[in-house]
């Protein structure tokens, strides 16, 4: 799991955690995905969560973009 120098995780890192956390069953079908795996990127403008159910292959994802 990501730290930064101080031994905590990111905002970023947090954010995808409580996704994994609170957003496992598919809205599509139901399917509970215990283990998760939401994954994210960032193009330095914007990050982007994504997951993909296991069981329909739904997509989901959320977007914030980065201001200065």
């Amino acid at each position: 799991m990501p730290t930064n120098r101080t031994g905590r995780r990111s905002h970023f890192e947090w954010l995808r955690r409580r996704y994994e956390d609170t957003e496992k069953k598919c809205p599509e079908c139901g399917y509970v995905d215990d283990e998760g795996n939401w994954e994210s990127q960032t193009d330095g403008q914007q990050v982007v969560y994504h997951h993909v159910c296991p069981s329909c292959r739904a997509s989901r994802e959320h977007t914030f973009r980065l201001g200065r």
